[in-house]
């Protein structure tokens, strides 16, 4: 089941968040912008956080518990917010290196606009977008 964040979910969505050194906290949950998908099946299994703008999205992560990676949970969270809005476009940053998240984004649609060179301070980030309005 995917739906929005709830309070209760902090503790639980913050452990798979930290890899990333990122944390949700009240302000966040309070941010109408800011936005949280979970993916529970029995337990949250999946997080999507992103901000979401007049008729864009960004999307800050997708996150997967490494136990249920290839199982197509990111899949499911990408489609639930394409189908949640009417949408010009998403986009995103991801690192060079995380091939894993470039070859997900490619096949899920989203091309390569620019990178923004040193962005992470010793690599740079690729900008992507998955234009959707047209």
């Amino acid at each position: 089941m995917i739906r929005e964040l709830e309070e209760k979910d902090f503790i639980k969505v913050n452990k798979l968040l930290k890899d990333f050194n990122y944390e949700l906290n009240k302000e966040s949950f309070d941010n109408d912008f800011l936005k949280t998908l979970v993916y529970e099946d029995g337990f949250i299994k999946g997080v999507l956080v992103y901000q979401y703008i007049y008729n864009r999205a960004e999307i800050d992560y997708i996150i997967v518990d490494n136990n249920y990676r290839k199982l197509g949970i990111a899949t499911k969270l990408l489609k639930y917010l394409e189908d949640s809005y009417n949408l010009d476009n998403i986009t995103l940053e991801v690192r060079e290196s995380n091939k894993e998240a470039i070859n997900f984004y490619l096949k899920n649609g989203f091309k390569e606009v620019t990178r923004r060179k040193n962005y992470y301070k010793e690599e740079d980030g690729i900008l992507m977008i998955k234009n959707l309005g047209e």
